[in-house]
This record gives C-alpha cells, sequence and structure tokens, in this order.
C-alpha cells in the first residue's frame, strides 16, 4: 500500500503542518499532551505516572494522581485532572506479553501499514483486560488484517494514477494544504504537494476562482505525475462541516457546488448518491413512521438493514471486503472533532 522506496518531494511545510492539523481532532491540538499510567493489580494500585507530548511534565507521582477507575467517564475525569487529551493505561503485568506478541506479529514484508495493524490487533486483543484507553480508540477503532486493505484500495484506486486533494483557504488567499499521490504496482510511491506544479498553477490565482481553476491543476498533475483518478477540492470551513455534521452533508455540499470531485470514480458517485437518498428518506421517513403502527415501523426497519446486508456480502458495496463500513465508523468518531 505505502511503497518502501515512497519517493516525498517538493513538500510544502505550511501544507503539510495544516494537513496533519487538519486530521488531528481539535482536543488533541489544544491538549496535545498524553498520559501513560501503569498499574500492578488494578486502579487502586498506580506505580508510574509519566506524561507525554508538548510541554510535558515527565514523570509525575502516582500518589498525587491516583486513578479513581477504569470506565470512560472515570479516565476522562482523569485525564481532565492531568491536564491531557489523551490517557494509556496499562497493566504491568501485560507489558512483556503484549511486547512479545507485537515482535511476534510483525513481519518484514509489512509496509509501516501492515506493522501498524498487527501491532493494533495485539492491543485491541487485551483492550479492557489489560489495556484501556481515553479516548477509547481500542473499542472503536476496527483491527482488519493488511490482504483486505490492499484488495480494497486496489479495487477502489486505478494503478498509475494519481490522488489529488486540495483544501482552500476560506478567504480564498491561497491553498490550506493540498496532497498529490501516485499509485503504482498496488502501492503508494510518490507523493507530493501543490509545491511540484506551482510553476504551471499560481497558487494564488488558483485560491481565488478555485472552481473554475481546477482544471489546471488536474492537467499539471497528469503532465508531472499521472492522470488523477480521483481528485477532491474545497474549502477549509467546508471541510470542517462535513467532517462533523450529518452523514448526508457531503452530498448537500456537493448539490451546493461547495465541494468538486472531478474525476469522481463510479463507486464514489454510488455512495454519494446512496448519501443523499438516504438523507432524503430518512427525512420523509421520520414524518411517515409516525403515522404507521409500531409493529409496521419495526418490520420496515428490519427489511432496511437485510438490505444494507444483502449488497455488502454480494460484494456490490465498495467496503465489502474490509469487513467494516468506514462510513459508518466515521459516524461514531466525528465527534471528537467538534471543537
Amino acid at each position: 500500500m505505502i511503497s518502501s522506496e515512497l519517493e516525498l518531494a517538493n513538500i510544502d511545510a505550511r501544507h503539510w503542518r495544516n494537513g496533519w492539523q487538519l486530521l488531528a481532532p481539535p482536543r488533541v491540538l489544544i491538549k496535545p499532551r498524553w498520559a501513560l499510567v501503569i498499574v500492578d493489580g488494578g486502579p487502586d494500585k498506580v506505580i508510574k505516572v509519566i506524561v507525554a507530548g508538548d510541554s510535558a511534565k515527565g514523570s509525575l507521582d502516582p500518589a498525587a494522581h491516583p486513578l479513581l477507575g477504569l470506565s470512560t467517564k472515570q479516565l476522562e475525569a482523569y485525564a481532565k485532572q492531568l491536564g491531557v487529551g489523551a490517557v494509556i493505561v496499562v497493566e504491568r503485568s501485560l507489558i512483556k506479553q503484549v511486547s512479545a506478541e507485537i515482535e511476534g506479529a510483525l513481519k518484514f514484508d509489512l509496509d509501516g501499514v501492515g506493522q501498524s495493524l498487527a501491532a493494533w490487533r495485539v492491543l485491541k486483543k487485551h483492550a479492557g483486560t489489560g489495556v484501556w484507553m481515553e479516548p477509547p480508540l481500542l473499542d472503536l477503532l476496527p483491527a482488519p488484517a493488511f490482504d483486505p486493505i490492499q484488495r480494497t484500495f486496489d479495487l477502489l484506486i486505478p494503478d498509475r494514477s494519481a490522488l489529488v486533494a486540495y483544501v482552500i483557504e476560506d478567504d480564498k488567499s491561497r491553498v490550506h494544504t493540498s496532497i498529490i499521490a501516485v499509485k503504482e504496482d498496488g502501492d503508494i510511491t510518490r507523493v507530493a504537494q501543490h509545491r511540484a506544479i506551482a510553476d504551471l498553477v499560481s497558487e494564488p490565482t488558483l485560491a481565488r476562482d478555485w472552481n473554475a481553476g481546477y482544471k489546471r491543476v488536474l492537467d499539471a498533475v497528469e503532465e508531472r505525475f499521472a492522470k488523477p483518478s480521483i481528485a477532491l477540492f474545497l474549502e477549509r470551513a467546508t471541510l470542517m462541516k462535513i467532517l462533523t455534521g450529518p452523514t448526508d452533508q457531503l452530498a448537500r455540499e456537493l448539490n451546493a457546488k461547495h465541494v468538486v470531485i472531478d474525476p469522481a470514480p463510479a463507486w464514489l458517485l454510488g455512495l454519494l448518491g446512496g448519501a443523499a437518498v438516504a438523507a432524503m428518506a430518512g427525512r420523509a421517513g421520520r414524518a411517515l413512521a409516525a403515522m404507521l403502527p409500531q409493529g409496521t415501523r419495526e418490520r420496515a426497519k428490519g427489511l432496511v438493514h437485510r438490505a444494507q446486508d444483502a449488497m455488502k456480502e454480494s460484494g456490490a458495496h465498495p467496503f465489502a471486503l474490509l469487513g467494516f463500513d468506514p462510513i459508518e465508523l466515521w459516524s461514531r468518531l466525528k465527534h471528537y472533532y467538534r471543537e
């Protein structure tokens, strides 16, 4: 998925920094520190508290920072007490075992994504029995094998094509962040940013009228890298609405021409169309449901779920190979991105 010989070139420090900030939940940016807590036999026996991250305090006195429990609410309160954005609690007796299991799961032929997934599967196996987290990512994030992810990537993104994404500043003064990635032989082999084509497409000129100028970006990317198979252009405020809004927000922004996806593969158009239809059905359905008997409502709900399951099992759904639906997963994660 990511080549061991990945070429990074024409990276813009501002674009790169802005891109990572868009990916990180606001709470992480506000409180970039995190805490590692080692317990010995339960939450009432804290033997080590280490705070790491920006302006970290280092090791703290365990006696002065007792851990009252391991529930989500208790860990959330503990994070606030320590002034950190995340807390990881680990049982001391498990540390050696987890290290050995992760070491045994790693393979030399796996890329960084595959190795991260292998380590995550080990940690997830011990969630709630020796490892606890706040936010509860071990409970929320799946741990798929590498092969289904690679097969899905190959199915949805053709080889010898480019992936392009541009986020424009809200005042249209310049590009907020950009990414150009090339896929070859199943792997991302080259990654660059707008700087790679700045001599062909002026950044300020593009930002001022990006709806009209984005096609020049596509032509420049094809000339310098490869023909784009999917390209996304939008403004920062629009992106934040999509990240934190309802499931049909992207479809709404597309209809309002606040987002351009061009080219857009058929599988993506299908998903977007499904989201728009589902949103309309949801709004109309709630009005109609109030007029129906409870039993009829339950039968209708069951039909919808069975239809969705049949689509995934038949392979018609673009994410059928993954074993989980990224859109449904995002619906459970997006509240962490609300400021």
